[in-house]
């Protein structure tokens, strides 16, 4: 019973979140001013603005991202990194079972960075595809923080993951 009413909790979350989000942080975070600032800049710069967001989203350790996030953000000054947490409606980033805060900063860095070098015309495209590569690694790390859950909560942060995942294939665009 007490995982029936679980699953039920989760796809009511699960559609709140699909119809209350249905644009991607990027859309919103990125200001015009960093649009302008990349105007400015060469295909050369873009390339490497490029390769400090794949580093930042895919390569750096879950762990460690905060503190890679401020250290690219000192040198990298139009670096988008605003973020809501996890927009989740009703449930926001955390509750009893599950912290996913942390992954959703990523996700959202990633969702407004790439979004923003596709708008000024560097050599990023965002695509259905590259959005699926963005989420998968989100889900990873939804996945990954999961694992640190006492072992009474790590099925029910597994079965939060799981909506959190779809809610975002679901209602986040391009």
């Amino acid at each position: 019973d007490d995982m029936r009413s679980t699953q039920r909790a989760a796809v009511a979350i699960t559609l709140l979140i699909a119809f209350s989000s249905l644009s991607p942080l990027g859309a919103r975070a990125a200001s015009p001013t960093n649009g302008r600032a990349h105007d400015r800049m060469t295909n050369d710069s873009l390339a490497h603005d490029r390769l400090v967001i794949d580093r930042l989203v895919f390569d750096t350790p879950l762990n460690r991202f905060r503190l890679e996030r401020s250290r690219a953000k000192r040198t990298h000054r139009w670096l988008v990194t605003t973020t809501d947490g996890c927009s989740a409606p009703v449930v926001g980033s955390s509750g009893a079972s599950f912290n996913f805060r942390l992954a959703c900063e990523r996700h959202d860095l990633a969702y407004a960075n790439y979004t923003l070098l596709a708008r000024v015309g560097a050599s990023v495209e965002w695509t259905a595809d590259l959005r699926a590569r963005v989420d998968d690694q989100f889900q990873r790390d939804l996945q990954q923080l999961c694992t640190t859950r006492r072992h009474s909560q790590r099925l029910r942060c597994d079965a939060w993951a799981v909506v959190f995942f779809h809610a975002v294939r679901l209602a986040a665009g391009p």
